[in-house]
């Protein structure tokens, strides 16, 4: 891990610690799984077929939600298949990554069936490839943005969202050698930015 990381990483652990350490009620335990998408117009609502044909991964996890009111937390861990990455020398690698997110939930309205949120998460990001160890870094840090629908069915609650991921810190190395090449990727190549469509099970 890099200089420039130390500082986002241990906001992102503090934040870890105070979820984990807060004297928060737990309100349920959920699974969680999406798909992955460059841009939010691969998202087609017409066409579950061609949505499916747009996504570069695809994700999963588990998660617990923690808290009362509007305002909760929701730290999970989740295993994400990033997809095929393309140097523009031709050179591609897989990646994949470990995520531990801590969501900040806020709720909209008064409850209900239906009940809109937005949330706002620190994401610590783990990322690997199985071709180029090198090539990434040992830790790094997202920053997700997003909002949803809470849909109260009695003992479970569904909660599909929209989530975009921000590249806070660099995915990939600056340099690593390949075949005896040295792959040197551009600064805006090493973040990874994602969108993400998400349906939670809460039980």
């Amino acid at each position: 891990m890099k200089l420039g990381t130390v500082v986002p990483v241990l906001l992102a652990a503090s934040a870890l610690t105070l979820a984990a350490s807060a004297p928060l009620q737990a309100q349920g335990l959920g699974i969680a799984a999406g798909g992955n998408f460059n841009e939010l117009n691969d998202i087609d609502v017409g066409s579950t077929s061609a949505t499916f044909e747009n996504s570069t991964g695809y994700h999963l996890g588990i998660f617990l939600e923690l808290g009362g009111g509007p305002i909760s937390l929701r730290p999970g861990v989740f295993y994400h298949r990033v997809g095929r990455y393309e140097f523009p020398d031709g050179t591609e690698i897989d990646l994949s990554a470990i995520e531990v997110p801590v969501d900040i939930r806020l709720a909209l309205g008064s409850g209900g069936v239906i009940r809109p949120y937005i949330l706002g998460a620190p994401v610590l990001t783990f990322p690997r490839t199985d071709e180029f160890s090198e090539a990434v870094e040992d830790i790094t840090l997202t920053a997700d943005i997003g909002a949803g629908l809470e849909l109260n069915l009695g003992g479970l609650r569904l909660l599909p969202e929209l989530r975009y991921g921000i590249g806070v810190t660099e995915y990939l190395s600056e340099a690593f050698e390949v075949a005896g090449t040295t792959i040197t990727p551009s600064d805006s190549d090493r973040r990874v930015s994602k969108v993400m469509l998400r349906l939670n099970v809460m039980f």
